[in-house]
């Protein structure tokens, strides 16, 4: 199979994480997966805000609960926040977010890390991380992206492709 249909048939968001550490060309890897992810008109609207702070990622972690009980903040050793800008993109912002969190969570697999995805725009969990991180109301935060190495090995259910698909 294709290495990239492979990636994506293979990742599983990661709730639970081992304490190891994850290093800095990692990260900037998966950050930069996020980079190339498409954007309406190529404007790039995201802004990637990088946590290590345990105490920054219990407040986090107490902010996203309404989304997840179980979220893997806490243990993660690394939380990216994929956050956009309403002022450069205010329509098509969202899925910008949300293709370059898919692009990172892929990299992340691709690099043997487990990564989470936690959407939390349009929440009340959105604006308490707004709140916390002090972001200005243009920010919108999409996605939390814990990293680490992960702890645990999900199964995923799907439903057959001919139920999701139509012909006309």
């Amino acid at each position: 199979m294709n290495e990239v249909l492979n990636a994506i048939k293979n990742r599983r968001t990661i709730r639970r994480f081992k304490p190891d550490p994850v290093d800095d060309d990692r990260i900037r890897m998966i950050l930069e997966a996020g980079r190339w992810a498409p954007s309406f008109s190529n404007l790039q609207p995201w802004k990637f805000i990088i946590v290590r702070d345990q105490n920054l990622k219990n407040e986090l972690d107490k902010a996203s609960r309404e989304c997840v009980l179980h979220l893997g903040i806490n243990e993660a050793p690394v939380v990216i926040l994929v956050c956009v800008d309403r002022r450069i993109d205010p329509l098509h912002g969202i899925e910008a977010g949300a293709a370059a969190a898919q692009n990172m969570a892929l990299a992340g697999h691709s690099l043997g890390l487990g990564v989470g995805w936690i959407g939390v725009w349009g929440t009340a969990a959105e604006i308490a991380i707004q709140k916390l991180l002090q972001l200005p109301d243009t920010t919108r935060v999409v996605s939390l992206l814990p990293v680490g190495h992960a702890d645990e090995s999900p199964q995923s259910s799907r439903k057959s492709l001919d139920d999701l698909i139509q012909f006309r």
